[in-house]
């Protein structure tokens, strides 16, 4: 093991994984990201009964002015919730937000101030720290948070703070928010975190001197290689978190779970910086609308996931105030939920070593101790360290 890059090797070649974690093969991979969609109809359950009844929790999404975001607020609002739309308000090519929000208010029969509106931008960290500066200032309490922005970015480009544009707006940017908001749901009786991953993830490589493309290597049409990276990193960070959550003292009880919400026809697919060819992208576009399922069916991932009581804690932790012991609610967060069932993921997201460097990683990339963030959360356990050594 003395070979292997340590937890604090942030920037060695590929992903560092323990000897014992046997990866797929590439075909295997191929066929679970292209083959393992639920197309079926679903029945969603009734936002006003007793299991999925939101009244008096306060829910937050990103991305939530067009797909599955937006329905999934309607259903949030009609189940009682005071939802929190966090979006970017200079869009395109999406519904303009104040717009979304009215008929959502308008479509679930509710009083205008159950739904607000959120200035957000996924593509700056500096944004995100302001809009979790305010939430923070304001004292509330976040039930729900589901981390559901995202975008194909159709070309690559590097933002102004220096990360590729997918990678920030797909997975640091939500790392990051996610940090902010957790203090403010120590004391929701049943925390949720939902992260918008995708079974794309099967087609992602973990490279950690390539996170923002430095190698240039191919980034497939419309970069959905970098589509596919971002998702498998989400779906580790996602599972990391869950164990360090059933680790603190202060979040044992939040469960965080990482969706696909199927291959859903919305707007992601809609970039108007992609230069795909025109001939590739109406081929593509008559294949999503034989294939794919609306917004409202891929909806249901989040709100089974955030709503279940299948996907929570058990009732006798959250209608008291009995804490799970530690590391007991890693044993019923951190799944991959596949639309409506706890799917299988990829052997590196359960490499324990890899998702601690992803940690750290992200630790670094957000600047979390600069920016006072993530240091309540508990460190990297002693096995871990213990683990590799330096390659730089």
């Amino acid at each position: 093991m003395a070979s292997l890059p340590s937890v604090f090797d942030t920037r060695c070649d590929g992903p560092g994984l323990l000897p014992a974690t046997k990866q797929w093969s590439a075909r295997y991979n191929t066929l679970r990201k292209y083959g393992s969609d639920i197309h079926r109809t679903l029945e969603f359950p009734d936002p006003k009964s007793a299991d999925y009844d939101a009244t008096g929790k306060t829910v937050i999404i990103s991305g939530s002015n067009s797909g599955i975001g937006k329905q999934a607020a309607l259903y949030f609002a009609q189940a009682g919730a005071t939802v929190i739309m966090a979006c970017r308000l200079t869009a395109t090519h999406e519904q303009n937000p104040e717009e979304a929000r009215k008929e959502i208010v308008k479509t679930a029969g509710v009083d205008d101030s159950k739904v607000e509106l959120w200035e957000i931008d996924c593509s700056s960290l500096a944004n995100i720290e302001r809009f979790g500066q305010k939430w923070r200032a304001s004292g509330r309490t976040c039930d729900i948070l589901v981390n559901n922005a995202g975008l194909s970015a159709g070309q690559r480009r590097i933002t102004d703070e220096g990360f590729e544009l997918t990678h920030v707006i797909n997975f640091l940017s939500h790392c990051l928010l996610t940090f902010f908001i957790l203090p403010t749901m120590k004391n929701a009786s049943a925390p949720r975190i939902i992260n918008t991953c995708s079974i794309f993830h099967n087609g992602g490589v973990l490279d950690f001197a390539d996170m923002d493309n430095e190698k240039n290597t191919p980034v497939g049409p419309g970069c959905v290689q970098l589509y596919c990276n971002s998702k498998l990193w989400f779906l580790m960070w996602t599972v990391e978190l869950q164990q360090r959550l059933s680790r603190s003292e202060d979040y044992r009880h939040v469960i965080c779970h990482g969706i696909h919400p199927g291959f859903v026809g919305s707007n992601i697919w809609h970039n108007p910086d992609t230069k795909v060819p025109y001939a590739l992208r109406f081929v593509i576009q008559r294949a999503i609308n034989w294939l794919a399922i609306d917004p409202k069916q891929g909806s249901y991932a989040i709100i089974h996931a955030a709503l279940s009581p299948s996907l929570g804690l058990p009732a006798a932790l959250t209608t008291s105030k009995t804490k799970p012991a530690v590391g007991e609610s890693a044993l019923f967060g951190g799944k991959f939920v596949n639309r409506d069932i706890v799917d299988i993921r990829r052997p590196e997201v359960d490499d324990p070593l890899a998702r601690s460097r992803l940690w750290q990683r992200v630790l670094e990339d957000v600047q979390a101790a600069k920016r006072g963030v993530a240091k309540d959360l508990p460190d990297h356990p002693d096995s871990i360290k213990a683990v590799g050594k330096s390659t730089k």
